[in-house]
């Protein structure tokens, strides 16, 4: 009998072994996952945008361009066109009345201009004025009219002064609008005494300086403070529809005001 209750007491113990495993071989319980902490973003200001001067760009164009595909000029996002219209007294642009017509219908606004040619001659500023509007079109709706000023053939600054005067004035009666100047820093300064009388009686200028500076140097103190209107930036452009170099040019904008076009 104390044999029997020995294996019973031994079996007893081995049962209660198995049911109830050590510690080290029991399976531990697998921890619910724990979500991982998430940084809350420091919210940080919107940068507002910095608007930087705006230009509209443009060309200047006379015969020596050829043939031009205005559409393709258009497509080039160029705004503006200046066509030569006449030069001197005996010069009267051919190709200006076909490249005006096709910068219109392109949708271009469209200004002509006069390449001056200054002489001592008796009446010459107010015979070239009469010129220009003789062959140029210059209807409602149009760019203001220019003058190109950048030879004096021997004229004293004075005597210069006196013919562009004159000139100017002539074509303002004619088109009922005040033209812009066309000129190059080095002729104002020289040729022209860097006269700032035209910054202070309201002409406007179109400098070509042609750089691959943002800006281009001004005349007559920075044209008496006011600054470019328009900048002829480079003489080599390639354009579509244009073959070959061209003038390219800027308007100191973002849109081309309405003191800009002919009333």
């Amino acid at each position: 009998m104390p044999r029997v209750f020995a294996i019973i007491a031994a079996l007893g113990l081995a049962v209660a072994l198995f049911a109830n495993p050590a510690p080290a071989d029991a399976k531990p319980k697998p921890k619910p996952p724990q979500p991982t902490p998430t940084a809350t973003p420091t919210p940080t200001p919107t940068p507002q945008p910095t608007t930087a001067p705006g230009f509209v760009n443009g060309i200047d164009i006379s015969y020596h361009q050829g043939a031009i595909d205005w559409g393709r000029v258009a497509g080039a996002s160029k705004t503006f066109a200046f066509v030569r219209a006449s030069a001197g007294t005996l010069t009267s642009d051919p190709a200006y009345a076909t490249n005006r017509a096709g910068a219109r219908a392109a949708g271009l606004k469209v200004g002509s201009y006069h390449f001056g040619n200054p002489d001592s001659t008796a009446n010459d500023a107010l015979n070239e004025a009469r010129w220009f509007l003789q062959n140029a079109t210059i209807g409602s709706g149009d760019l203001v009219p220019v003058l190109d000023l950048e030879v004096s053939n021997g004229l004293g600054a004075a005597a210069l002064m006196t013919w562009a005067q004159t000139w100017l004035t002539e074509v303002e009666s004619a088109t009922g609008i005040r033209p812009v100047i066309y000129t190059t820093p080095n002729f104002w300064a020289g040729s022209m005494a860097n006269t700032d009388w035209f910054a202070r009686n309201g002409y406007r200028v179109w400098v070509a300086h042609w750089t691959t500076a943002t800006q281009p140097t001004v005349p007559a103190g920075n044209w008496g403070g006011n600054g470019w209107t328009f900048w002829q930036h480079s003489s080599t452009g390639s354009v579509p529809g244009v073959s070959g170099p061209v003038d390219l040019d800027r308007f100191n904008g973002s849109s081309l005001p309405a003191w800009l076009f002919v009333p």
